[in-house]
């Protein structure tokens, strides 16, 4: 991969900055990179990334432990002329033979598949016995790939599907607590719903504002009545 193509990719998912991308992106990329890093020690053997698009983390989750990490995709996309997967995928069948991998990473991609009980079907079909599937998904979101972003789950739903495909155990968590959830939503009305001129006006206060809803904000709850938060994320074992 070219170099300057590279150093975009980690400035845009694991060396991000507030000042350099909107704060919006900013937001959901660093829960995300907290769901993965917390991902990563665990990571060992052959892991697939499951509609990889850029494989932004690849080369962040490295370890010594990894056998060999796979990229699978959809038929060729806009990206593909910067990060070519290993396989691509027809949306159906995952181009894997049975028990094949150790873990399968799925990042904001649950959301765009319609037959989730037929996608968790596959991604059990490919784990190893005791294989993990990590996911995230957003809750928090404009509507984004139309038309083809189909769900917002709620936890209960999830462990319903987790239940109905018969996994052995799982473990669902916020991206993001209350304040989180309240912090991207002020940034996308600040990113998308104001003219350029307004969010010059409110950039300052936007941003002292954000940032004191995020040193407030707390993950360390129960999925509870009243709870909102702004994603999800989890460890899924078969």
């Amino acid at each position: 991969m070219d170099s300057n193509i590279e150093k975009t990719i980690n400035d845009s998912f694991i060396n991000i900055k507030q000042d350099k991308i909107l704060i919006s992106f900013y937001l959901i990329r660093k829960s995300l990179l907290e769901a993965v890093t917390e991902l990563k020690p665990k990571l060992h053997g052959k892991i697939l990334d499951l509609a990889c698009g850029l494989m932004p983390y690849k080369d962040f989750l490295k370890n010594d432990l990894i056998e060999e990490y796979i990229g699978v995709d959809l038929e060729p996309t806009e990206y593909h002329h910067v990060v070519k997967p290993d396989y691509y995928w027809d949306g159906n069948t995952i181009p894997l033979e049975n028990e094949s991998v150790n873990f399968v990473i799925a990042t904001e991609f649950l959301e765009h598949y319609f037959d989730t009980s037929h996608i968790l079907k596959e991604i059990k079909r490919v784990l190893k016995p005791g294989g993990t599937f990590f996911f995230t998904v957003p809750n928090v979101w404009p509507l984004h790939e139309v038309p083809y972003d189909y769900h917002r789950f709620t936890p209960f739903a999830l462990e319903e599907h987790f239940k109905k495909t018969k996994f052995s155990t799982w473990e669902i968590k916020p991206l993001g607590g209350f304040h989180y959830h309240l912090a991207i939503s002020i940034s996308l009305w600040s990113d998308f719903g104001l003219s350029k001129k307004k969010q010059k006006l409110i950039k300052p206060f936007l941003h002292f504002f954000v940032k004191f809803l995020v040193r407030k904000d707390k993950k360390d709850f129960k999925f509870s009545h009243g709870k909102m938060y702004s994603g999800l994320y989890g460890f899924v074992v078969k």
